[in-house]
């Protein structure tokens, strides 16, 4: 811990124990590798994450993606490990669950003037790297393989910038609190920050065993080794934030020493402990096998992917959107991640649904586009959003996420039953439904809209919401307000399941007017969207009501709702899978026949994983397996290409050649939850998945498995208070269905093949 000699009662009197320091020089003014050129190493435990390069490093400090950040502000910018005043070569880098990195380095030669020259590939240091939710445990085991000794000078350099998210991605700030020279002890580096937000934000970095000295920011150890002998060098890195004015004493206290000090053995015993948590998380969970060794990896991967973005939320966790710039909760993104993770563990849906009706619009406000009954897009807890620089703090600027919410109620009692949780979500609901009768058509045409409140606000507000995706043919930007065509879609369904959800709940009169509504709306959606000569539908009406006829993914959200006619379905399949737009990785958000196709823009021709499983479910439903099989296909290949694995946030939209790769978005963000959900939900749709767990019923209706797998094992796949165990083999076209258990309650199955 701390020196308990250092006293601090008050912020003031840090200045009397050490000199206010010049804040470090902004990110942005480093020379910054994009992610394509760095490959990085990705630990997260909620809203917690540390990115390092694959030494595990912090390099160049202050890069953009790289850091340990917590709760939207990065508390360490720089970790630089130097052995001989060189870095170690990098052999392999792993990582474990997505809390742990395991890195092998080799040492590459001797300190200048010390005479022994040590020969590459003599001495190895294996670096463990364990991140909880309030620290960063860095592990240095180091090996002497030479014949003789070997004399080893170790120096890590740190440093903490104390950025807030929205600085580090790139916004540009002018100001900042008040930084500190660091207070040292003989063990121990502190950082202090004093934010604009009257919080006070602090690393505390202890060391074991003791530096043999500590200048400035740097750690230095000097180790002689003998041969076949190793040391160990271990570091914690823990970070506080506290309110201006309750520094006291007991901060000095907070910082705890790594578990294993003094203990080599302790390592080991601290990360089974943490391990535990993933394997208990495996086992609450549907567990998948299949004859395809890689697609196992892949669904290993999004599975560990989602325990390590749970975030608490009292009893229950919800899902953050992603690392390194949504490590926070999302409406739209956690809903549509909770949908999708249905069929692997619904205690997803359940903490996510809490947690956004927590938050649950309750006023006007226009500062932050908060409404009655609106869900929330974006919660934020950083310095920039508390100062009000940033409007994201608590913002409701999402047209989709409301319908999406009532969707969620609705699915997620189709796999559960649970009546208790529909109850409890019945004074939300009725608020949801309210705002998008009372709110959400801005110009009462009968479709749903938005625009911004002020000019803080989004200006896109779907979930294309970069500046430039609302654009007609000739590139020109559309006005507010602004209908897109999915969000018709999803409020059509959303009014149409609310509807069975309500009567359950006692009120059929009211049932019946919000299923009136939801025709009504797909009615409107079909004379307002529909492009004849193209046999297609616009992305969105502008706000003259001009379609913007260009050829988009978004219309393929209309499947996945189930609010267009089968002859529609059927043109919208047919142009989904056309050249224009299926890249042979997946569907691109623009065709790139299109003026305005750009395959490395955000949303104008790129390739978004969620995008393609909400679409290729939709395809599923209405009965275009075969397409929605290609669209997996195409997404297990490409993942092929990723480390782990792991399907991105998105991809260069680049057409599939032979012998190509995809093409690596420079920042996209990995892991990802809407992209690690896409194989499980394309995987339910495929098979067949319809629960009705109130009914005590699960229909299997026309299996059918990819090309590239012949069986496919399901344990533990929970419908209501049931569990099962599914097997699917396929022979030829032809995919059945065996039923080899199940536990709890009675549960029907019945199997239907087309």
């Amino acid at each position: 811990m701390i020196d308990s000699s250092i006293e601090v009662n008050r912020l003031e009197e840090l200045e009397r124990l050490c000199a206010i320091a010049a804040p470090p020089e902004p990110a942005l003014l480093y020379t910054e590798p994009h992610l394509s050129d760095v490959e990085s190493l990705a630990l997260i435990r909620g809203r917690t994450f540390f990115v390092s390069d694959r030494a595990g490093n912090l390099m160049p400090p202050g890069a953009r993606h790289l850091g340990l950040f917590r709760d939207d502000t990065r508390y360490l910018s720089q970790i630089e490990l130097r052995v001989n005043g060189d870095l170690p070569l990098v052999l392999s880098a792993t990582t474990e669950g997505a809390y742990a990195n395991r890195v092998e380095l080799t040492v590459k030669g001797s300190v200048p003037g010390e005479g022994l020259d040590i020969p590459i590939n003599t001495v190895f240091v294996h670096r463990e790297q364990i991140l909880e939710r309030e620290s960063l445990h860095d592990i240095l085991q180091i090996q002497n393989f030479h014949r003789e000794k070997a004399h080893l000078v170790i120096e890590i350099t740190y440093d903490c910038d104390f950025m807030d998210i929205f600085q580090v991605r790139g916004i540009i700030r002018g100001k900042s609190g008040r930084y500190f020279e660091p207070l040292i002890t003989d063990t121990q580096i502190t950082f202090i920050y004093e934010g604009l937000d009257d919080r006070i934000r602090i690393t505390g970095l202890s060391f074991d065993p003791k530096p043999a000295r500590i200048s400035g920011h740097i750690a230095r150890w000097e180790i002689d080794l003998e041969p076949r002998s190793r040391a160990q060098i271990a570091s914690t890195i823990v970070t506080r934030a506290v309110p201006k004015g309750s520094l006291s004493s007991s901060f000095t206290a907070s910082f705890p020493s790594p578990p294993w000090m003094g203990r080599n053995e302790g390592i080991e015993e601290h990360e089974e402990k943490l391990h535990l948590g993933l394997t208990s998380w495996e086992q609450e969970s549907t567990h998948f096998n299949s004859s395809n060794e890689l697609f196992n990896t892949m669904l290993r991967t999004s599975l560990q992917d989602f325990y390590s973005l749970q975030i608490p939320e009292g009893p229950d966790k919800a899902i953050a959107a992603g690392v390194p710039w949504f490590a926070a909760l999302f409406g739209r993104d956690s809903l549509i991640s909770s949908f999708q993770t249905l069929a692997l563990n619904p205690s997803l849906a359940r903490g996510t649904l809490r947690a956004l009706a927590g938050r649950q619009g309750k006023m006007e406000c226009a500062a932050n586009d908060e409404e009655p009954g609106k869900i929330l897009h974006e919660l934020r807890s950083g310095e920039m959003t508390a100062t009000g620089e940033m409007a994201f703090g608590q913002n409701y600027g999402s047209v989709d996420a409301t319908p999406l919410f009532i969707i969620l109620v609705s699915e997620y009692y189709k796999w559960t039953g649970d009546r208790e949780m529909l109850e409890e979500m019945r004074s939300p609901l009725a608020a949801a439904l309210n705002w998008l009768i009372q709110y959400a058509d801005i110009d009462g045409d009968g479709l749903i809209e938005y625009r911004r409140k002020t000019d803080k606000g989004l200006l896109n507000q779907g979930w294309k919401d970069s500046g430039d995706a609302m654009v007609h043919a000739d590139g020109t930007l559309a006005q507010a307000p602004i209908a897109l065509v999915e969000e018709q879609g999803y409020s059509a369904d959303a009014f149409r399941r609310a509807a069975v959800l309500t009567r359950l709940l006692g009120n059929p009169q009211q049932a019946d007017q919000l299923m009136a509504r939801s025709n009504e709306l797909m009615i409107k959606l079909d004379q307002s969207f529909w492009l004849a000569d193209d046999a297609y539908y616009a992305m969105a009406l502008d706000g003259h009501k001009r379609p913007l006829a260009v050829m988009s993914s978004n219309p393929g959200h209309l499947l996945f709702t189930h609010t267009i006619n089968d002859q529609r379905a059927q043109d919208v399949v047919a142009r989904l899978m056309a050249p224009g737009l299926f890249s042979g990785w997946g569907i691109r958000t623009l065709s790139d026949e299109e003026q305005t196709y750009n395959p490395m823009s955000y949303h104008c021709g790129s390739v978004w994983p969620h995008d393609n499983s909400l679409i290729a479910f939709g395809m599923a439903s209405y009965g275009y397996q075969q397409e929605a099989s290609a669209i997996l296909s195409a997404l297990f290949e490409a993942s092929l290409r990723f480390r782990e694995y792991r399907l991105p946030e998105l991809f260069c939209g680049n057409q599939r050649h032979h012998r190509d790769e995809p093409v690596q978005y420079p920042v996209s963000c990995s892991p990802q939850a809407w992209a690690s959900g896409a194989p499980i939900v394309i995987l339910t749709a495929l098979l067949g998945l319809k629960p009705e767990a109130s009914d005590g019923e699960l229909k299997i209706v026309n299996p059918r498995l990819p090309e590239f797998l012949t069986f496919l094992e399901l344990r533990n796949l929970q419908v209501g208070n049931s569990s099962v165990d599914l097997d699917f083999l396929r022979q030829g076209d032809a995919t059945s269905c065996r039923v080899v258990g199940r536990r709890g309650e009675r549960l029907a199955i019945n199997i239907t093949h087309g």
